[in-house]
């Protein structure tokens, strides 16, 4: 497997040590498939074990493409529209949604929902039983901050109504559509757990020791914080092993090079997962505002779309307990980036984003 260059690879060790990364690996690809991948520094620190292109990390809310994904398959199967309304498909829901409010708001987060943290936070470890879409489902309050199409606003609530419709509409549960008809056609090495395989090159997710998200994972979730928390190696917390338990946000779990096969679909017009119509549907501005810290024009249905120097990217965020991911296509330069950090916070992605330009300005180069 090809590496960066020596140069591009040495600049962005430097920013990773300036921004006090443990660990790091990413992957670049075009539509017909890898053209790099690199680890960075350490998976774990207390084994020093290195991180490769293979380590397992959670990739958190860039699941939710998947989620978005999944919904377009059932709209090219004519299971389900995306002006259909939420509570023709979910209809015990009728008391708490809007009757207008469609599957559409939901993908582009134009729903005027609000989140619910203690539901979007909730994790299980092995020998817990992983909730259905419906169970995780029913931790979240559901209320309105606004009329449904009125402003963008990132609410993972969306993604969890639409795990539960891809259920419904699908006839199996979300992860096993996922699986039979993203993952398994793709040849893709990820799941929504951590499985035994990839257990022997799993990262440890990082938390600062005294970072104000420990403190208050302590305070406001503790029955969380006791299952992940682990031991103190200086000035970090390293984690345990965890699960999410709302899947469509944020539970897949995989390497760079295992998430590589989904960026390139996207690239080449669906792959045999979508039709190259509904993969541009997606791509596609639908409602103007910012869903990201770094998309600001826009969102389409499951991306966020924003430009850098006049050139459109397309990408996800994706963050949680000691980790942090970023996905991200550059259409017109044929380009896509998955990487993967096991430390969480704004830092780490911003530092993303600026890793992520000088990967294109290199290829732009060559």
């Amino acid at each position: 497997m090809l590496t960066l260059q020596s140069d591009l690879s040495e600049r962005i060790q430097t920013e990773l040590t300036a921004a006090g990364v443990p660990g790091c690996s990413l992957v670049v690809v075009d539509r017909d498939g890898i053209l790099a991948a690199e680890g960075f520094g350490y998976a774990s620190l207390s084994e020093a074990r290195w991180a490769t292109p293979h380590t397992a990390y959670h990739l958190f809310s860039a699941t939710k493409l998947y989620t978005a994904t999944a919904i377009m398959q059932l709209v090219e199967q004519t299971k389900l529209q995306l002006d259909e309304t939420v509570v023709a498909v979910l209809p015990e829901f009728r008391d708490k949604l809007s009757p207008v409010l469609t599957v559409q708001h939901l993908l582009s987060h134009t729903s005027g929902l609000k989140d619910t943290t203690q539901a979007l936070l909730a994790v299980h470890v092995d020998g817990e039983p992983a909730p259905t879409t419906a169970e995780a489902l029913s931790r979240y309050t559901l209320r309105a901050r606004h009329a449904p199409g009125r402003q963008v606003e990132y609410c993972n609530a969306n993604y969890a109504l639409l795990g539960e419709i891809i259920a419904r509409r699908s006839g199996q549960p979300y992860t096993a559509y996922v699986t039979d008809h993203i993952l398994q056609p793709l040849g893709m090495p990820v799941a929504f757990s951590l499985t035994s395989e990839m257990k022997s090159d799993a990262a440890r997710g990082y938390i600062e020791y005294w970072n104000p998200m420990r403190l208050m994972l302590r305070w406001f979730m503790p029955e969380v914080a006791r299952k992940v928390s682990g031991p103190r190696i200086g000035k970090w917390m390293e984690l345990r092993d965890y699960n999410l338990d709302t899947a469509a946000i944020g539970g897949l779990v995989g390497s760079a090079v295992g998430f590589a096969p989904f960026l390139s679909a996207h690239l080449g017009g669906g792959q045999g997962i979508l039709s190259a119509g509904r993969v541009q549907q997606m791509q596609t501005v639908v409602a103007q505002g910012q869903a990201g810290f770094a998309a600001k024009v826009g969102v389409g249905l499951g991306w966020k779309i924003g430009q850098v120097n006049g050139r459109m990217f397309l990408n996800h965020e994706g963050g949680g307990a000691g980790f942090t991911s970023e996905t991200r296509l550059y259409p017109q330069d044929q380009l896509g980036i998955v990487l993967l950090m096991n430390v969480m916070g704004v830092r780490a992605n911003r530092l993303a984003y600026r890793v992520c330009e000088m990967i294109r300005q290199s290829q732009l180069e060559d």
